[in-house]
Order: structure tokens, then C-alpha cells, then sequence
């Protein structure tokens, strides 16, 4: 699958709907490949309290349900189907699943990619060593 076929993808999970006062969902989507060649979407869900999560965290969730830690390929889109980068939450989130995730590419359309270690420059558990 293509970087577009991937963007395409992730397009097509978007679902944005409003469940009430204080649940919406699918804003965010998610497309990750791991390692093993499979791939695994996911949305956002935003919830009042704060209790809520991240399309590319529910999608690495998928990942991980299925044995895979690695990402190889990530793509993100907002509602309006537009390429985004990660949160920093979901950065480190990613980071922390396993050490080779740093070489992970996100997709940012037009042809361009980014590794998800250069989103992290400076990893917190190595800062003052």
C-alpha cells in the first residue's frame, strides 16, 4: 500500500459524530503498518473529563492486540481529511512501545515524510545525562 492508499484509507474511517454533552468521535484518524506488515486504523474519542484518547493511540492499541509493538508507517488525519502530525502525547506514546519505532515514517502528504524521531529530538530519559 502506497503512503496516498494509506492516506486514503484513513480518510475513509473518519466518522466524526457527536454522542452528547460530553462524548465526541472520530475527528481524528489513524492508520499505522507495523512491522509485520499489517494494518491498524483508529479514531479519536474526546471525552469532557478528559478521559479520552488519540486516533494514532487507538490505532497503536490495535497494533498491539494483535502482537505487533513496531510501527513502520503512520498516517493522520484531521476531520477535514487534511495529513497532521502527532500530538505529543501520542510522540511519546509511540516512542515508548518499542525503541524501533523512532525510525517510524509518518505520512504528511504532497510526498513528504518525517521519522517520528526527528518530532523528538531530545527523548525526557536523556535529558542531563
Amino acid at each position: 500500500m502506497t503512503n496516498e492508499e494509506m492516506l486514503a484509507l484513513a480518510r475513509e474511517k473518519l466518522n466524526p459524530v457527536v454522542r452528547g454533552e460530553h462524548c465526541e468521535t472520530g475527528f481524528v484518524s489513524a492508520l499505522i503498518e507495523g512491522k509485520n506488515g499489517r494494518f491498524y486504523a483508529g479514531v479519536n474519542i474526546d471525552l469532557a473529563c478528559g478521559l479520552g484518547f488519540c486516533a494514532e493511540r487507538a490505532a497503536a492499541a490495535a497494533m498491539i492486540a494483535d502482537g505487533e509493538c513496531v510501527a513502520k508507517r503512520i498516517v493522520c488525519v484531521n476531520k477535514e481529511g487534511a495529513p497532521m502530525t502527532p500530538c505529543g502525547s501520542c510522540r511519546e506514546f509511540l516512542m515508548l512501545l518499542s525503541p524501533e519505532n523512532a525510525a517510524a515514517e509518518f505520512y504528511l502528504g504532497g510526498g513528504r515524510t518525517m521519522a517520528l524521531a526527528e518530532f523528538l529530538p531530545m527523548p525526557w530519559e536523556t535529558f542531563g545525562r
